[in-house]
């Protein structure tokens, strides 16, 4: 007798190589335009940055002007630094703005506790200060060699000539239709007139639609000759805040005004020889590297990778992360967050007595995060070995949702990354920086670049990034790495990928794990979607996500 078996997707990726630079980015637009500011010999920066606006143009649900970004840098002699540019609650903001909604139901990217009429994920009062603008031309100003305007300028054409709309934009406009509906300006933006979205290319009409933005388009040309203060102090600052408080929200031109992106020292650590630059303070990173800290400790290279035992410690090696995140972490700032210690090798010896190899019962102790479309990544690296990964995002999908009137901008909902119940460290508070899931890493070995990672996708980036540092560090290239088989647990269900074989996912079962097994489809990313370019002396190796349309290519 045979065990019954289905059809299953079986879909991958060539991997992408090159010699003097490479580039990886969740869409071909961007790419292409980062590919060519390398090739006209502007550096790794200006590539990232030149792709990032792109892609606030050929993918608008996920990213933009109106959103937050941070990047990790590895220059060529050595040195990493970050770039960060997260978002800021406004200052009137309070920790009790938001009223619980009746019931148990919970919301948003995060899976908080509902709001009454959701308010913390969409429209006006979801909205917080962007960074985005003033990060990449912070990153440009210090350790960039084009302007500003040259790195806007492939956005401004694409936004002009209009974006070709694929089956993935497609998808996107039609899932989001009800929220984006709900915001004439939005609505007008991006559907065709009455409210019918956009078409892809079809084998029973041929060619598809495309999708101009003239309004952002012109958003952009204003920043590219006036700089970031257009957006922060300007025109489009006016025209933010106005929109802003006839929607009922409270970002100010105060708010906006006294923003200011950061430079600051990479939260570097050691794992299996490699050591790893990612983003400090309230990014992912402290996630990342207390996830990889724990699992330092067992000896996973006699583990088997395909085996229940090895993905019973990743899981709780993540299920423990999440927990201490949840517990302890919010902006240093405001709250006494013990980031070091979280990221310290002792933490995790503590941490890791806890945990029992052979398996036990567990108690689930917080609720998942929702796999969720949103937020975009891209990885650069040039002939210098200068290398860039820089995440950027509006939130959650298509951020607050409301386009600011004449300007083609979508703001960040911002306020959905703070937990809406007050008395905890990541609380709402006027001027508080968010708690965000972006985790950028530089992994370098014997004092040379080894890989640029990232991804998108929620809180799940974070154990997707973790978990391709573990395969690269085993011997995987970037393409497999990026798509390797993963679990996640944030102290609830144990999220297992379908890829898994049934037998294992029964004796992870029989270890104590409540597994939920997630399947990844062209319309779904359970475990992130994460892109890295491996350097290999002088061979570059790039690899993107198997089921979206990113793209690596080099020079």
């Amino acid at each position: 007798m045979f065990d019954a078996t289905r059809s299953e997707w079986i879909i991958d990726k060539t991997e992408a190589s090159a010699s003097r630079g490479m580039v990886t980015a969740d869409h071909p637009a961007a790419a292409d335009a980062a590919l060519q500011v390398l090739k006209e010999g502007g550096n790794a920066i200006d590539a990232a940055v030149t792709a990032a606006y792109v892609m606030g143009v050929a993918e608008p649900g996920l990213s933009g002007i109106g959103g937050v970004a941070v990047m990790v840098i590895r220059l060529p002699d050595g040195r990493e630094t970050v770039i960060d540019g997260s978002g800021i609650a406004p200052r009137a903001a309070k920790a009790e703005m938001f009223k619980t909604a009746r019931g148990s139901d919970v919301k948003g990217m995060y899976g908080w506790p509902a709001v009454a009429g959701d308010a913390n994920n969409v429209g006006y009062l979801s909205a917080g200060v962007p960074g985005m603008v003033a990060a990449t031309a912070l990153a440009l100003q210090r350790y960039g060699t084009i302007s500003l305007a040259r790195a806007i300028e492939p956005a401004v054409a694409l936004a002009t000539t209009g974006v070709e709309v694929d089956w993935h934009v497609a998808l996107t406009f039609t899932l989001y239709a009800d929220r984006l509906w709900a915001y004439p300006e939005s609505k007008r933006t991006f559907y065709k007139e009455g409210g019918l979205p956009y078409k892809p290319p079809t084998t029973l009409e041929g060619g598809g639609d495309r999708m101009a933005f003239p309004d952002l388009a012109r958003s952009l040309r204003t920043i590219a000759t006036e700089g970031p203060d257009a957006l922060y102090r300007g025109t489009l600052a006016k025209a933010i805040a106005e929109d802003i408080r006839r929607g009922g929200g409270i970002v100010t031109p105060a708010d906006l005004a006294s923003y200011h992106a950061r430079e600051l020292p990479a939260l570097s650590f050691e794992h299996q020889g490699h050591r790893i630059a990612t983003n400090p303070d309230c990014g992912g990173g402290i996630t990342v590297a207390e996830m990889l800290n724990i699992l330092d400790g067992f000896d996973l290279g006699s583990v088997d990778r395909a085996s229940a035992g090895y993905y019973h410690l990743v899981a709780e090696a993540c299920r423990a992360a999440f927990i201490d995140r949840f517990e302890h972490l919010g902006d240093p700032a405001q709250v006494d967050a013990p980031f070091a210690r979280l990221a310290s090798r002792e933490h995790a010896e503590r941490v890791r007595a806890t945990i029992d190899p052979r398996g036990r019962r567990r108690t689930a102790v917080a609720a998942g995060t929702r796999d969720v479309p949103n937020t975009t990544h891209m990885c650069a690296v040039d002939a210098s070995r200068m290398c860039v990964s820089l995440t950027s995002t509006l939130g959650g999908a298509f951020g607050s949702a409301a386009v600011i009137r004449g300007t083609g901008i979508l703001l960040s909902n911002v306020m959905t990354w703070f937990d809406p119940r007050p008395g905890r460290p990541n609380s709402i508070a006027g001027g508080k920086r968010i708690l965000w899931a972006p985790s950028p890493a530089i992994v370098s070995r014997d004092g040379k670049p080894r890989l640029a990672i990232g991804g998108s996708g929620g809180r799940r980036l974070i154990s997707g990034t973790a978990e391709t540092i573990l395969d690269f560090v085993r011997g995987d290239g970037p393409q497999h790495a990026a798509n390797g088989v993963r679990v996640h647990d944030e102290g609830g269900p144990t999220l297992v990928d379908s890829r898994v074989p049934r037998e294992v996912r029964d004796e992870l079962t029989r270890m104590g794990h409540d597994v939920v097994v997630q399947e990844e489809t062209l319309g779904t990313a359970p475990f992130g979607r994460i892109n890295a370019i491996e350097i290999d002396g002088d061979q570059l190796r790039g690899g993107v996500g198997r089921l979206r349309v990113a793209m690596a290519q080099g020079l």
